[in-house]
């Protein structure tokens, strides 16, 4: 009987944390980058990565997408130089060696 009792309680306890996940919008965990912002600034990142390496813009590749908290970061690889571009407040990007920081 105890261990129906535990079993009950622990249901209960699940059940009502899982009531407390909020699963249809992102955390607000202080950190940027939506979907439309890291598509906005694909091409740009880019066409301007392309420059900043001295390689052909349609053999770069993205290698990843980073929420910051100073906004959303692309990782890409430009030819084996990784770089990373950031979105600016105004709009624009800006490409620079991921050994920057």
């Amino acid at each position: 009987m105890n261990k129906i009792v535990k079993l009950t309680a622990l249901t209960a306890a699940l059940g009502a944390l899982a009531a407390c996940v909020e699963t249809s919008q992102p955390a607000n965990d202080g950190l940027s980058g939506t979907e439309a912002q890291f598509n906005a600034m694909t091409a740009p990142c880019i066409d301007q990565a392309a420059v900043y390496a001295d390689f052909p813009a349609m053999d770069i590749n993205i290698l990843d997408r980073l929420r910051t908290g100073g906004g959303p970061l692309l990782v890409l690889d430009a030819g084996g130089q990784r770089l990373s571009c950031r979105l600016e407040s105004d709009g624009s990007v800006t490409v620079f060696s991921e050994f920057a920081n």
